[in-house]
């Protein structure tokens, strides 16, 4: 009898386990990022469907590649590469004409087209670009920039990268490890407030209506400018460039010439030009305009600085012809300045700022001509 009341008992424990549910799973929940938000530039994302007849797992020199059906958690670091001149004019795997001075790259597996954000582990830069084309297929490189976003990083021969995918959703909204602490500037041609300027009878700009000062003004000195305090660019920017310009404070003037500052109206009469022969006592704290600045005059387009002066001049020589604009490198040590330029006026400068910005989604700034 004992028995059997075991075996009930035995087979009441074996159906209770049998009946009861298991646990049921714990939900992840994604980690929220606290951190600091960068503003970054580069390519603007948009939605963009996925191309079918680019997104098939393939062979290229006899090693398979199988495309990544879900890049929303995708990152990769590993060694970058870039081309330019030598691929221009070539059809990209979306059938786009490649175009080295736009923001774009290859990678083997991501889907096309697509966007990623690219960090150069070594400085910190940062930009978006666009993924519309495949490889690269040399051991070791994970990425295939374009000249022009290999330039904005400062990419060499053994650069190590970051890449983080960027989704954008049908409604245009971005999320993604690319855009984990980043916000993407927007491409914008709005310019900052500016002093009501006027031209003089040697065509040096001078502020109309000045009021009388009888202290020295200092000039904003654009001689040893890294290109990050000459006058605000088109869109905030920075890390993986310029950064935000400081705006110039009303009443000054900007100037290439260390040793040149604003003169004060001394009268109320008309503005006459100066007499080189005899150009009136100066103190020690203020300077007269130099003549060669007058003459050389007008303003330059600051692209970008880089630390390779002959990659610096490749870049120059790419952006005048594409916009036949003349142009030059300014070297100050190892910092190489690309400009554009010189305009006669600000508003031709302006213009071809603007150019820049929406037709090579290029930032940059207008500054003084040395």
């Amino acid at each position: 009898m004992r028995k059997e009341w075991l075996w009930v008992g035995i087979a009441g424990v074996l159906l209770s386990a049998c009946t009861s549910q298991p646990p049921a799973p714990q939900q992840q929940v994604q980690q929220t990022y606290n951190g600091p938000v960068e503003e970054i530039g580069g390519a603007e994302p948009r939605y963009e469907p996925f191309n079918p007849n680019v997104n098939q797992d393939y062979k290229a020199n006899g090693q398979s590649y199988s495309i990544i059906k879900d890049p929303q958690n995708f990152t990769q670091v590993g060694l970058a590469a870039w081309y330019g001149e030598e691929a221009n004019g070539n059809a990209t795997a979306t059938g786009e004409i490649f175009d080295p001075n736009a923001l774009t790259a290859a990678h083997p597996t991501l889907p096309i087209p697509s966007y990623v954000r690219v960090t150069n582990v070594s400085n910190g830069r940062q930009i978006v670009v666009r993924v519309n084309d495949r490889g690269p297929y040399t051991p070791g490189r994970v990425i295939d920039l374009s000249k022009a976003a290999a330039d904005r990083l400062n990419i060499s021969n053994n650069t190590k990268v970051k890449i983080d995918f960027i989704n954008v959703a049908p409604d245009g909204s971005l999320s993604g490890p690319g855009m984990v602490g980043t916000t993407i500037a927007k491409q914008s041609y709005a310019l900052p407030d500016r002093p009501n300027l006027a031209s003089s009878g040697m065509g040096t700009p001078i502020q109309q209506d000045a009021p009388v000062i009888s202290a020295p003004v200092r000039p904003i000195d654009n001689s040893n400018l890294s290109g990050a305090d000459a006058t605000q660019p088109v869109a905030p920017q920075s890390s993986g460039f310029l950064r935000a310009a400081t705006p110039v404070p009303a009443g000054v003037l900007e100037s290439a010439e260390p040793t040149v500052s604003a003169q004060p109206v001394i009268s109320s009469e008309a503005v006459r030009p100066p007499v080189v022969a005899n150009p009136g006592p100066v103190t020690s704290s203020v300077a007269a305009t130099s003549p060669a600045a007058v003459a050389s005059g007008g303003y330059v387009v600051q692209v970008g600085a880089l630390s390779d002066a002959q990659r610096a001049q490749s870049w120059q020589e790419s952006l005048s012809q594409r916009f036949s604009v003349p142009g030059k490198v300014t070297s100050t040590g190892s910092v190489h300045r690309v400009q554009l330029g010189p305009f006669s006026s600000r508003q031709q400068a302006v213009e071809l700022q603007q150019r820049l910005s929406s037709e090579a989604q290029q930032q940059s700034f207008v500054v003084a001509a040395p």
